[in-house]
């Protein structure tokens, strides 16, 4: 009997990772950072995580509010965010459980990032990601938006070093 609740106990536990349809990306160490850039985001309750996200990073010289001056780089983030909870009916079956029957939180996001030099628009990327964790009814699960976030700004951040569409600003020797 004890093995059987040790081993529904590690299953239960062991499906309670996060899950995200986007893949962690991993950033080039020993490279110059990129010119500073300016981002502007649609979403004003996001627009701060998103640049602390994007200044995490590390491939950034600087993270700037709002758009630069003529020939800065700007980059304009369209950013949609849902986020699913668990039914109510579930919900009161995991206070009848005692808490034992963990709960789906879920957050979907979708980004599209538009990359200036000025006026003229170098580049569009779009980014989507799902991340899907079950939490106990008392856990917020409030760091699966950062984590949501983080992937998306990675991924940017690669594919903008690797596109090359902003210059490496050269360190002062």
């Amino acid at each position: 009997m004890k093995k059987l609740v040790t081993v529904a106990s590690l299953a239960l536990l062991a499906g309670c990772t996060a899950t995200n349809t986007l893949p962690e990306r991993t950033l080039a160490d020993g490279q110059d950072y990129l010119m500073p850039i300016h981002v502007l985001v649609d979403d004003p309750l996001q627009s701060s995580p998103l640049r602390n996200h994007l200044r995490q990073t590390g491939v950034f010289r600087a993270i700037e509010t709002g758009t630069g001056k003529d020939d800065a780089y700007n980059v304009h983030v369209k950013l949609n965010m849902h986020r699913e909870f668990p039914p109510f009916p579930v919900v009161l079956l995991s206070c009848a459980t005692l808490f034992m029957l963990p709960l789906s939180k879920e957050y979907d996001t979708e980004a599209e990032f538009s990359v200036y030099q000025g006026d003229k628009r170098l580049k569009q990327y779009t980014y989507r990601n799902n991340t899907q964790k079950y939490t106990w009814l008392l856990d917020q699960g409030g760091e699966l938006e950062g984590q949501n976030l983080s992937r998306i700004a990675r991924a940017f951040a690669q594919d903008v070093q690797h596109d090359r569409l902003i210059p490496a600003e050269r360190a002062e020797q």
